[in-house]
């Protein structure tokens, strides 16, 4: 974080215990109460830090309160610390806890508060930064206010969320000063740089630290030459849920690179490149191995399809089914769940979109196709394509309309569904039923394109896309156009509702949604690609110009957002919040097409 000590993890544990091996002054050995002194504790300790509190414990019986220490076993929750003897060891942890102490089967505890402080002088700041703002004036004037950039107000982080970069505009300043405050949190920052990051084991206490809560980020500026005045920034309000995303991978495709790239979730390293020479459409398994994907041949564009399948010997992703060999023209593939039809990953099913717009099962690990009813059951006019199946494998989600013969750039389309089941070797799937069909009016808006169909981990909600026109508009700077936004329905139908904060205000050109896999307790996590700026740092003036394709702005990057389960349960208008950016990606890519699973090799 600057000129101090390196923060120490916290570690989420039970607890921690000690017995007190001092001498007392009481014989006894039955008490009718017993009380932790001092009690209440509030302690203070700096990012790096650590404090130590001695404590005595006292019991009473018949004759009076007696020190009692050595017969009792101290224990403390290890994210605040642990004890020697009956000395607490704190780390530096935010928060309320309580101390316990268990003397011959009677038991006593105490409150015990720590407040997380911090202050850093970091890059080229003077070492008498805290000072020269302490001692000026607050001033308005708006062309000195400095504007946080980023994090977005009100976005929402998983625990788990590597750390973030406070971005901000410098408004004719040249020192800065950075204030995070939660309930049991007071750091600040002092420097000359327009963003700061705090390192990962600082970034891990904070988080900790706020976890539950929110932490209000404040920017002041001033000049140096004249320091008798600063500037505030509008306060932006970062919160952090008790959510921790299980160990998972997100893979999306550079298509600026023309590379599959994956990462595991939480890891900051550069990605990983999984397959090159793609043009995109790919899709993964549920169990994290496999992967289909379309690719160019012989300057022929016609999606050619593909499957790689992790081997978990060679820890290498085999091209099983290589696109090269134009067998398969299709897409947008999606992948029946592990256990639905097969009851191990030995064996999978795979649903793609052929060109020509309708949908044929394959064997993704020989590409062979795989007999069906699925061309009794489609719809009998116009196309479908942009499959997803659900968790359970019960049901598939698709994009279906009269798409003027498109398969991958798609207008006029509605969201349906169809059944499926696997019994006695057959692969049955029922007819198609229309979930939400265009056009629709959200928040007075009216949207006749609905495409990009996903299942939440639970099979309870689809998010889509939806835009007021032809999605991706490919004039230059135009694919924002046509309005791109996600809305949410219930699996099982009612009315869409759109995912405003998520989406932002304006266009920005909001797509490809997935979710994050595996369970978690306060929100859905969504992963996505938009356009809209990423701080200071991505922005329509300063982009990498290979990322200039398809009539983007900017380079699209993978962005994360939270959905509510509380507010989805309430019926709230809007049940979204801001968006995150993903850490770790590359920032000169153009970064689309997410998917969110399990790592390769976990099954």
């Amino acid at each position: 974080m600057g000129k101090r000590i390196a923060a120490a993890v916290a570690v989420l544990s039970l607890c921690a215990c000690a017995h007190h091996g001092g001498g007392d002054d009481d014989g006894g050995g039955t008490y009718s109460s017993v009380r932790i002194s001092p009690d209440p504790v509030t302690l203070a300790i700096p990012l790096g830090g650590t404090a130590t509190q001695d404590y005595i414990v006292l019991g009473t019986d018949g004759s009076g309160e007696h020190d009692i220490t050595s017969k009792c076993a101290l224990d403390v929750d290890n994210n605040f610390g642990a004890f020697t003897n009956a000395t607490l060891n704190a780390t530096p942890h935010g928060g309320t806890t309580t101390v316990n102490a268990t003397c011959n089967g009677t038991t006593g505890s105490g409150a015990l508060t720590i407040n997380l402080t911090g202050t850093a002088i970091v890059g080229n700041a003077p070492a008498s930064s805290d000072q020269l703002f302490g001692t000026a004036t607050l001033t308005t004037d708006m062309s000195h206010q400095p504007t946080i950039e980023y994090p977005i107000d009100q976005a929402v982080a998983p625990l788990n969320i590597p750390a973030i970069e406070i971005q901000y505009t410098k408004a004719n300043n040249d020192l800065f000063h950075i204030h995070l405050g939660a309930a049991h949190a007071n750091l600040d920052v002092y420097t000359t740089d327009p963003q700061n990051t705090f390192s990962e084991a600082d970034w891990i206490t904070i988080a900790n630290t706020a976890v539950g809560d929110h932490l209000v980020i404040t920017v002041e500026g001033l000049v140096q030459a004249s320091p008798l005045m600063k500037y505030a920034s509008t306060p932006v309000v970062f919160n952090l849920s008790h959510d921790t995303i299980d160990t998972s991978a997100i893979y999306w495709w550079a298509s600026s690179q023309g590379s599959i790239m994956s990462q595991v979730f939480g890891q900051t390293t550069a990605p990983t490149a999984v397959k090159a020479n793609c043009s995109g459409c790919h899709s993964l398994s549920r169990s994290g191995s496999r992967i289909g994907y379309s690719r160019c041949v012989n300057g022929d564009c016609n999606s050619n399809q593909g499957f790689l399948k992790y081997n978990a010997t060679t820890q290498v992703w085999d091209e099983v089914v290589n696109a090269d060999a134009r067998a398969i023209s299709g897409t947008y593939s999606t992948f029946a769940p592990l256990g639905n039809p097969f009851p191990d990953d030995s064996q999978a099913i795979s649903m793609v979109t052929s060109m020509g717009g309708t949908f044929g099962l394959y064997d993704p690990d020989t590409g062979t196709a795989v007999p069906s009813n699925l061309a009794a059951v489609a719809p009998t006019t116009g196309h479908v394509t942009m499959p997803d199946w659900s968790p359970d494998g019960t049901k598939v989600a698709f994009v279906s309309g009269n798409m003027n013969g498109e398969s991958v750039d798609v207008s006029g389309g509605s969201i349906s569904t169809m059944s499926y089941a696997y019994a006695n070797g057959i692969h049955t799937f029922g007819t198609a039923q229309a979930l939400v069909q265009q056009p629709i009016v959200v928040n007075n808006v009216t949207y006749t394109n609905l495409f990009f169909p996903s299942f939440s981990p639970d099979g309870q909600q689809l998010v889509f896309n939806a835009s007021r026109t032809a999605w991706r508009n490919s004039n230059a700077g135009q694919a924002a156009a046509p309005g791109q936004r996600l809305l949410l329905v219930n699996a099982n139908g009612g009315a869409p509702v759109e995912l405003a904060a998520m989406n932002g205000l304006g266009d920005h050109n909001v797509t490809w949604p997935h979710w994050a896999p595996g369970a978690t307790t306060d929100y859905y996590w969504i992963v996505f690609s938009s356009e809209r700026d990423y701080g200071h740092e991505i922005t329509q003036a300063n982009h990498n110009a290979g990322c200039i394709l398809n009539g983007v702005k900017t380079c699209k990057q993978i962005w994360i957002g939270a959905i509510s389960k509380a507010a989805l349960m309430a019926g709230t208008v809007d049940p979204s919040f801001s968006p995150v950016w993903l850490p770790g990606q590359d920032k000169g890519a153009d970064n689309i097409s997410p998917f969110w699973t399990v790592p390769a090799g976990l099954f």
